[in-house]
């Protein structure tokens, strides 16, 4: 079966503007989206640009807009029908190549470490579980910005909201029930309280690590200083 997929082209060392490029493909029932890009990009177009790594939901890092959804290439069945986007929001480097760095480059501020105040008292040393349940959520991310492309706040103002990414890296430190630093002050600064709870960031997550419901759920637990149950 033949399938037709339209992708994104745009080089902007060469392109005056974006454009949308038509393939044919080998459909075969079961084959990923991922395994189109390489057959095209090994029998037909050797420039068409993006990106993977591992091929298995663990590096992030063939985020795409797939029929106007972000999803991984890697994970994400082909249909016979398909058009490919690069991620919302990031400049573009190359076809469906996006430039990562602006928003990694925010990581230090983050202070994405174990805060402790003492040593435990004793070992083995207790633990909250229902804290420990957030952690082990949150924890699932594999930074794919597939949340931050369709996020309407970031969209609009990425520099003074962090995004639901960054948001959910620092939920890893604020439910880590062996972290003692008060992040109060640094959450408000990343703009926890300018996320509207719409939702889109948690529908589009392949790893199921409920960005807004960390937002809000720190919100709640920090921001308002209530008890962390």
């Amino acid at each position: 079966m033949t399938g037709h997929v339209l992708i994104h082209r745009f080089h902007p060392q060469k392109d005056a503007v974006p454009y949308t490029q038509s393939y044919t493909f080998r459909y075969e029932e079961g084959m990923s989206v991922l395994n189109v890009l390489n057959q095209i990009h090994e029998e037909q177009d050797p420039t068409l640009g993006y990106s993977y790594c591992c091929k298995a939901v663990k590096c992030g890092l063939c985020g795409v807009i797939i029929n106007g959804k972000p999803c991984l290439t890697c994970e994400q069945p082909a249909l016979p029908e398909m058009t490919l986007e690069p991620l919302h929001g990031f400049p573009v480097l190359k076809d469906l190549i996006v430039d990562r760095s602006e928003y990694e480059a925010r990581r230090p501020d983050l202070r994405l470490y174990l805060e402790r105040n003492a040593d435990p008292a004793y070992q083995p040393e207790p633990i909250d579980m229902l804290r420990f349940d957030w952690f082990k959520r949150v924890s699932r991310c594999i930074e794919c910005y597939c949340c931050v492309s369709v996020c309407p706040v970031y969209q609009k103002n990425p520099q003074e909201f962090a995004g639901p990414c960054a948001f959910t890296l620092e939920a890893r430190q604020v439910f880590d029930p062996r972290d003692n630093l008060n992040r109060k002050i640094l959450l408000k600064d990343m703009g926890i309280n300018q996320c509207i709870g719409c939702k889109k960031c948690s529908s589009v997550c392949p790893m199921d690590a409920g960005p807004m419901e960390a937002i809000l759920k720190m919100r709640s637990v920090v921001c308002n200083n209530e008890d962390n149950a």
